[in-house]
């Protein structure tokens, strides 16, 4: 049987529904398939996804920055509070189940604020819409990290679909990745079997790069355990 993957469920406009198909795909390449998971706290919601074998929390919108105890900058973009409302509670809930999760872009940023971290409300030059199937900047893999042990690289090209990023990093957390000018790539709970986050979007990249591809495959073999 497939394992079945949770994520908060987004909405249905054209761009939006491209975007969350690239997630569908990866996930369905490695072998697992998408459960999306109503944003209201309900028993029926929280039911849905602690059946779940693993939880994708994936890219969009800014954070609300009073959730890590700052006011809103003027570069600051769109805010969706019914959406940092959805994933919290999502985090509540699944991350005590120690079942894998992986975050990717928003879904780095808001595991950090999760656990206590702070984010840079806006940084230039880390957004590049058109390379995103290909790349166009390099991150460091940090040496004896357990992203090296997946990718076994010690540099990737990446792309980059975000102006903020993870300032103070949270409680348990522990960073993997890097870029070339110091921002966070990817970060690993070191008090968890499997959870791993990205501020790239290796789902973007997945379909002809065998390295981004093997990040939903390990996510999804560690989902079958």
């Amino acid at each position: 049987m497939k394992p079945v993957i949770a994520m908060p469920k987004l909405s249905n406009d054209p761009f939006r529904i491209y975007m969350k198909s690239k997630y569908v795909f990866s996930l369905w390449r490695s072998g697992a398939r998408v459960r999306w998971i109503g944003n209201e706290n309900t028993e029926s919601n929280r039911r849905a996804l602690l059946k779940c074998d693993g939880l994708l929390m994936p890219g969009g919108v800014d954070i609300e920055p009073a959730r890590y105890g700052q006011e809103t900058q003027e570069k600051c973009g769109k805010i969706d509070l019914a959406r940092d409302a959805a994933e919290w509670w999502m985090l509540e809930a699944f991350l005590p189940t120690q079942k894998p999760l992986l975050g990717i872009c928003r879904g780095i940023q808001m595991l950090n604020v999760f656990q206590g971290g702070t984010l840079h409300q806006h940084i230039d030059g880390h957004s590049d819409f058109k390379s995103r199937s290909t790349g166009c900047h390099k991150v460091s893999i940090l040496p004896g990290s357990r992203l090296e042990t997946i990718l076994r690289e010690p540099c990737l090209t990446v792309n980059s679909l975000h102006h903020q990023a993870v300032d103070a990093l949270g409680k348990d957390l522990a960073v993997c990745a890097v870029s070339e000018d110091g921002i966070v790539e990817a970060v690993i709970h070191t008090s968890h079997p499997f959870c791993l986050a990205f501020q790239w979007h290796p789902e973007h990249m997945s379909r002809k790069n065998k390295g981004q591809q093997k990040i939903f495959d390990t996510f999804v073999n560690a989902c079958k355990k």
